[in-house]
């Protein structure tokens, strides 16, 4: 085990989290709140009471277990949490080393001092060869005084280590990159997150100064904010951008959240948290994107999906003061679309989330099978000879096509032919039918836009979803035959050449 004094702790809030950060200083006794548990095992019950008595009014925060014999001392030590156990030698059934030995064997850091009555160089020489903690013979109050510092010492050390190591955890858990400089501006603690930051190894970084992933203009201002942090009146905490000079020559911008470390006359150093910008921009960019998903899911709530309502109840009252059935048919479409529309609203909101899992999928497969839904007698699919295999989640790019050959369906009043086929680049859907004019070719991906009589508005918004979800782009152009061509920006896309048959 390193040796650790003690913790500092310090007080950090980060997006509404805060931190508590224990790192090592010189000075145990100011670190450490609550009481020191220490155990006291012997075979004589008015000698452990004694040493408890001294103890508790020689140190205020020590709180001391007495146990008579070592099978009792052991049973405690098994069910109960102590900082240092405190063992005579000479002990019936088991002696205080072989107490020691059964100690070790589940505690292996836990602080254990040998206090007998019955010393010897011969007996201080297995002790020490066992890892005691220290060694004492018994004796008059100088004896239990220098026996109290000894614990209390240990204890703290061993109190200092539990406590650093659940915050070690907690900072790894949490994943930020954080760092300690000392007094003498050097690097005295970072985190495994700050070494994944830096592209640094610890042993490159501890003992450099902050100049080592920092510019002078960068360590000035930091320095500069120290100095107001320990002033009198200054802030407990600041938070400042940086640049972070990573070892490979990559510069990161990140902000700086950094305190002081806890003092009374002498600094002792500071204490950051590196938080990357990049990461916060993005978070914000997507803040804002799910912000606008759900202002366009209110709107069309509120307004797309108010037109068939009220028009399934305007066909309702006709049909209840006619009693014509005709009205009924009325209702039962405006009925089917609501739902069309219910389904294609909650593809359009899962659809956007960003693909994070793909696999090679042959597109003239798929899109053979995804015309299924949409043939007909009078419709055709062509697929070229030469298809491509595009990089994707299958679920979400059958979708896509499903959607594509839909409209080319819906927006054909005769029969249409869809062309499907692959780019140096990507892919492309490509149909004979009257095409697309050239000034609402963008307004197309809009949510609820739509020139079909029964159309939802939805089918080629969830394209573009779909799309950028994988990190693609899709336009829409017009075809060689003067109908609409949607092209799909696939730079993952391969040529492979298997024949593929016309579907009709």
């Amino acid at each position: 085990m390193a040796e650790t004094n003690t913790t500092t702790t310090g007080f950090f809030t980060i997006n509404d989290v805060t931190l508590i950060l224990t790192m090592s200083i010189e000075t145990p006794d100011k670190a450490i709140s609550g009481p020191i548990k220490i155990l006291h095992i012997d075979d004589d019950s008015g000698f452990l009471d004694l040493t408890k008595a001294f103890l508790e009014k020689e140190f205020n925060d020590v709180d001391m277990t007495t146990a008579v014999g070592s099978t009792e001392g052991l049973k405690r030590i098994k069910n109960e949490a102590f900082h240092c156990v405190v063992s005579d030698y000479e002990m019936p059934k088991m002696d205080g080393l072989e107490l020691l030995a059964e100690v070790r064997k589940e505690y292996p850091e836990l602080p254990f001092v040998l206090y007998t009555g019955k010393g010897s160089e011969e007996i201080a020489g297995k002790a020490i060869n066992a890892g005691v903690t220290g060694y004492f013979q018994k004796g008059g109050p100088e004896q239990h005084r220098r026996l109290a510092n000894r614990v209390k010492h240990a204890a703290k050390e061993y109190q200092t280590q539990i406590e650093s190591e659940r915050y070690s955890t907690v900072l790894r858990a949490l994943d930020y990159p954080v760092y300690v400089v000392n007094d003498e501006a050097e690097f005295e603690y970072v985190s495994e997150a700050f070494l994944t930051l830096t592209g640094y190894d610890r042993d490159e970084i501890i003992g450099s100064q902050p100049k080592k992933v920092k510019t002078d203009e960068a360590v000035q201002r930091a320095n500069s904010i120290l100095a107001e942090i320990v002033s009198s009146d200054g802030p407990e905490s600041r938070k400042f951008r940086v640049d972070i000079q990573r070892k490979d020559g990559e510069t990161v911008p990140c902000y700086d959240h950094m305190a002081a470390l806890p003092f009374d006359e002498e600094f002792r150093g500071s204490v950051g948290i590196l938080r990357d910008a990049t990461r916060e921009t993005r978070q914000r960019k997507e803040l804002i994107r799910q912000n606008k998903r759900l202002e366009e899911f209110t709107s069309i709530v509120s307004h797309d999906l108010r037109t068939p309502v009220d028009n399934a109840k305007t066909a309702a009252a006709l049909a209840r003061s006619t009693a014509d059935e005709s009205h009924f048919d009325t209702l039962e479409a405006e009925l089917n679309r609501m739902d069309r529309m219910i389904d294609e609203l909650l593809t359009l909101a899962s659809e956007g989330e960003a693909v994070s899992e793909t696999e090679p999928i042959d597109l003239g497969r798929l899109a053979t099978e995804a015309w299924e839904p949409f043939g007909s007698a009078r419709d055709s699919l062509s697929i070229p000879e030469e298809t491509a295999r595009i990089d994707a989640d299958e679920s979400r790019l059958r979708r896509l096509l499903e959607n594509l050959f839909r409209n080319a369906v819906e927006h054909c009043p005769s029969s249409v032919t869809v062309t499907v086929g692959h780019t140096e680049s990507g892919f492309y859907v490509a149909d004979d039918g009257p095409g697309i004019d050239e000034a609402n070719r963008e307004d197309v991906f809009d949510p609820g836009y739509t020139t079909a009589e029964d159309g939802t508005g939805f089918g080629l918004a969830i394209v573009r979803r779909i799309a950028d979800a994988h990190g693609w782009e899709v336009a829409v152009t017009q075809s060689d035959s003067g109908g609409t061509r949607f092209d799909v920006q696939v730079s993952s896309a391969t040529s492979v050449s298997e024949p593929r048959p016309i579907v009709s």
